[in-house]
């Protein structure tokens, strides 16, 4: 059967083209859980590419009674062959970043033979499915590139040390006396602050519109939006405290370490999902720090029924004080969001009986685009923002 699939399969296109994983360290030979037929042979790709769009899924489990997969919520039962290695050919819908759930006997398992991420608070695996007319977020070779460090802070906040993504951009560690404008960008819920760089692509969007001149060279910082708290001798989640360890801590270490301008027009903050909430709150609480926020698949008002009266949408009531506050208020989702559509309509009714929809506010955007509460919106998200933010 693996004889079969394979020669049509344009092999590890779904990792090396436009994962992350761009070089993966794939087992060659005879490794743990490896069954005796495949002893000398590589394993093949957890996950591959076929020319149409396609995914070829593969997982050995020798032992396993059944082994199925879940894409875009739809199950897929993989075959045996004599080998014991499962395999299925599956939808890869409209291409683009794609979680792809393995199962063996029932149980959710990674597969270590295809790419792994991050989310819903778990490691996950995906493939990146090359898409002809979505580009702007791939590595050419012929662009500058910027660096991507992680940093280490100590937080008072949340009384530990927190650690962030730091991007800057082409040139900058060459030295210098240049500053630069500074973009706080936040992940969702379930994911990490290594999210936006190695599923959002972040550091290549912006590596390609810098080149272009689409967008300002800025710094990028990507905390993880996961505050936890000790409660009844648990940790918990506490998304709330995000502002506090933004303000109070991981600002003024970015400032006191980087070269970078302090103005609020020099200083923006966005987020998806969980962290579009994040953003609103912290931008609509404290305008005099930021000049733009980018509200990506999410909420300004309300979040399953939560923040619906809170103290930062008192920033709404005036408009011509949000105007002087913002020069971009940029709200986005998905035309099939399944997850926050109904908010973000809400929220645009509610900017509406401000006076502040989009044609009668200057700061004000609103788009739409094709997808669902999904990396394929934000990265186009981002690379909007990006374009409309220090200018």
């Amino acid at each position: 059967m693996t004889e079969n699939i394979y020669p049509s399969a344009k092999l590890n296109c779904a990792i090396t083209d436009t994962s992350a994983s761009f070089d993966p360290q794939l087992p060659l030979g005879k490794e743990a859980g490896t069954a005796l037929a495949f002893e000398g042979k590589p394993l093949p790709p957890g996950i591959c590419v076929t020319e149409d769009g396609k995914m070829v899924l593969s997982f050995l489990a020798p032992q396993a009674a059944s082994v199925s997969a879940e894409v875009h919520r739809q199950r897929y039962e993989l075959e045996k062959d004599i080998d014991g290695l499962w395999t299925a050919v599956v939808e890869g819908g409209t291409g683009g970043f794609c979680p792809v759930a393995f199962y063996v006997d029932g149980a959710e398992v990674l597969n270590p033979m295809a790419p792994i991420g991050f989310g819903a608070s778990r490691p996950i695996n995906y493939a990146d499915i090359p898409q002809p007319d979505r580009d702007f977020f791939l590595y050419r070779e012929e662009v500058p590139h910027g660096s991507v460090t992680q940093e280490y802070y100590p937080s008072k906040v949340a009384g530990c040390v927190r650690s962030c993504l730091v991007y800057t951009p082409p040139g900058y560690m060459k030295g210098g006396r240049e500053e630069y404008p500074v973009l706080y960008l936040q992940h969702g819920h379930g994911e990490n602050e290594q999210c936006w760089v190695h599923q959002g692509r972040a550091n290549f969007i912006l590596d390609n519109l810098i080149a272009q001149g689409k967008a300002a060279p800025c710094i990028v910082v990507m905390n993880n939006g996961m505050v936890q708290k000790v409660e009844d001798g648990l940790r918990v989640l506490d998304i709330e405290k995000l502002t506090d360890v933004l303000l109070q801590d991981c600002l003024p270490f970015i400032e006191s370490r980087y070269r970078v301008r302090t103005s609020k027009w020099d200083r923006a903050m966005a987020g998806l999902s969980m962290g579009s909430m994040q953003t609103s709150v912290t931008t609509l609480s404290h305008p005099e720090l930021f000049g733009y926020a980018g509200v990506f698949s999410g909420f300004v008002a309300s979040h399953k029924g939560r923040y619906q009266n809170s103290p930062h949408l008192a920033e709404l009531d005036n408009k011509e004080k949000f105007e002087q506050d913002f020069k971009v208020f940029f709200r986005a989702c998905g035309d099939t969001d399944f997850v926050a559509l109904d908010s973000f309509k809400r929220d645009g009714e509610l900017f509406a009986e401000k006076g502040l929809a989009p044609g009668e506010s200057k700061a004000h955007i609103e788009k739409i685009y094709i997808g669902e509460h999904e990396w394929n919106v934000w990265r186009e998200c981002l690379r909007d923002f990006a374009q409309l933010i220090f200018k």
